[in-house]
């Protein structure tokens, strides 16, 4: 394995969290944990199970991507996003809405027993979300899995430059942002239930629309 190779990876890995990743993973990832009363410790947990899920997805593309060829990922991605947009979504809305109906959700029992797995369990909902924008990567992240494919001699030397790539892309100003979301959550907690409820009502529907957009987006594939 090429330790050049490495750095280059990881370094573009850094330029990417810096940019497209931040802006497709900042907005969901940001307003899920300011709305779930974390506090910067806990908000930092939630970004690294995030993180690694998103890792974990990228080693598979590039796994992929090395033995069928990019095109055929490419094609294969293509013709099955609309399902992971639609199920994406759908999660999102799902999570968004538990947020908005609050302790209210006691008097729908079917949804109660998902809101407990998910929302009150929430290391589960944040790993899915993770899987759910790495299942969902911009042109950009598959042209660097294709270059990966080339550079890499072996199966074995295509996921460490994917994994040194995908730590890159968690080292990023997100980890700013998302330690400032917990601080925000952990101040509105402490001002009171009626402020605590209606900040989480705004991120709970700031959620849904997002997932909205991700089913619609789907839809128009």
């Amino acid at each position: 394995m090429n330790n050049q190779l490495v750095l280059n990876m990881f370094l573009t890995g850094l330029l990417f969290g810096a940019g497209p990743c931040m802006a497709s993973c900042g907005p969901i990832l940001i307003t899920y944990i300011s709305g779930t009363k974390k506090n910067i410790a806990k908000a930092m947990i939630s970004y690294v199970l995030f993180s690694l899920a998103r890792i974990l997805v990228y080693l598979g593309l590039s796994l992929a991507i090395y033995f069928i060829g990019a095109l055929s990922v490419e094609k294969l991605s293509g013709n099955y996003s609309w399902l992971v947009y639609k199920a994406g979504g759908s999660f999102i809305v799902m999570i968004g809405l538990f947020m908005v109906l609050g302790k209210r959700i006691v008097y729908l029992p079917f949804l109660k027993g998902l809101e407990r797995r998910l929302l009150e369990n929430d290391k589960k909902s944040v790993f899915i979300l993770g899987l759910i924008i790495g299942l969902l990567p911009c042109a950009p992240l598959l042209a660097v899995f294709s270059y990966i494919a080339l550079i890499a001699s072996s199966s074995h030397e295509s996921l460490a430059y994917s994994f040194f790539f995908g730590i890159g892309t968690s080292l990023s100003p997100l980890i700013l942002l998302v330690a400032a979301s917990g601080a925000l959550s952990g101040f509105i907690r402490k001002k009171g239930e009626i402020y605590r409820r209606g900040f989480s009502l705004v991120c709970g529907l700031i959620i849904i629309f997002l997932g909205i957009k991700l089913i619609l987006r789907g839809i128009n594939v």
